[in-house]
């Protein structure tokens, strides 16, 4: 193939001879010592994995699966993150959140102009096989979800611009809770405002507008609010709540959990292990009940800012309903509970007390 100006190289086959090979610990250490890269408290790079950049920072917990590329000349990626196996990320400024998850090979590339952007919000999910093209800025909000063998495009060219065939060059902007379930096509220039729901093979061209349900090819407006979503009283939530943490209990016990109530207070043992689970409902506060270090409380309201801080203090783990937040760490029990809570679209902001 003829030499170009530019560089095309797609694969980035000197990095990868150089440190791809590398284990975790090692490559950490080189790309801190040699290249310059602001990285994190345990930080995982899996074999093959590469993060290429000028400007590089990785927040602590970050996590770069197998063979997965990272390049571009701005990478900013938030704690608690990850990129899945055989993932490919390219793009001039990359800028993705904390507690989002880039699953298994997905591809994020392009033709590159000065201005592309890929912006991926927190507690945000891209599934297996979906494609996006950054040529122009895409910019995903907070706790939005993106279902696998998606399309967004920011491009759209092919046929001769000379002999009167369009061609496009736009921005794409999806909104703060936005869920595109699989194989919806997203279109350039086209923005989903926050709270809308796509259906699934949907094409998107265009403005959709918030707190709406939009399908078809082209996807219109099938409801929107008040109507949709549907407006819980605290009774209905509160019931809900219930019968997630129902599902959760029968979820554990089919692995071997053993699950005793105590008042207000669960117990979770596993193997010769306890958990202790402070499940708060409705407006109860924890009038009489010792929360303790290791222990995980469980709010169906908001906490109030001085709980919070002193649980914090305390090394007591929460997950808050009501205030949409978690402790920044938790327990295996903590853990398990917000994973399982997520199946439900329950994402929750870490709690950071400095």
């Amino acid at each position: 193939m003829p030499e170009t100006l530019l560089p095309k190289t797609r694969i980035p086959w000197r990095h990868l001879v150089l440190f791809g090979w590398l284990p975790s610990p090692l490559k950490v250490l080189a790309y801190r010592l040699l290249l310059g890269y602001r990285i994190g408290r345990r930080v995982r790079i899996s074999f093959g994995g590469v993060v290429i950049g000028r400007k590089v920072e990785l927040g602590d917990h970050v996590e770069i699966g197998f063979l997965a590329v990272v390049q571009g000349e701005s990478i900013r990626i938030g704690r608690h993150s990850s990129i899945g196996t055989f993932s490919y990320l390219s793009c001039n400024v990359i800028e993705i959140g904390e507690d989002a998850k880039i699953r298994e090979q997905v591809y994020v590339g392009g033709p590159q102009l000065p201005e592309s952007k890929f912006v991926l919000g927190s507690r945000t999910i891209i599934l297996q096989l979906t494609n996006i093209n950054p040529t122009k800025p895409v910019v995903i909000g907070d706790d939005t979800g993106i279902g696998g063998h998606c399309l967004i495009f920011t491009h759209g060219a092919w046929a001769n611009a000379l002999d009167g065939y369009p061609v496009t060059y736009e921005p794409v902007t999806l909104g703060a809770s936005v869920w595109l379930p699989w194989r919806v096509f997203v279109m350039p220039g086209s923005t989903i405002g926050d709270g809308t729901v796509i259906g699934a093979n949907s094409l998107v061209s265009g403005r959709i507008p918030p707190q709406s349900l939009a399908v078809g090819s082209p996807a219109k407006v099938v409801r929107s609010a008040p109507v949709f979503p549907k407006q819980l009283s605290d009774s209905e939530r509160s019931t809900l709540v219930a019968t997630i943490m129902a599902e959760f209990d029968r979820f554990l016990q089919h692995s071997g959990v053993r699950v005793e109530p105590q008042g207000s207070m669960r117990l979770y043992r596993y193997g010769r292990r306890t958990w202790r689970l402070l499940w708060l409902r409705g407006e109860a506060r924890m009038d009489g009940v010792a929360a303790t270090r290791g222990d995980t409380v469980f709010s169906e309201t908001a906490l109030a800012a001085d709980e919070l801080g002193a649980f914090a203090k305390h090394g007591v783990y929460w997950l808050d309903l009501g205030g949409r937040t978690r402790s920044e760490g938790g327990s295996r029990l903590t853990e398990e509970l917000a994973l399982f809570i997520g199946r439900y679209g329950v994402r929750l902001a870490r709690y950071y007390d400095r």
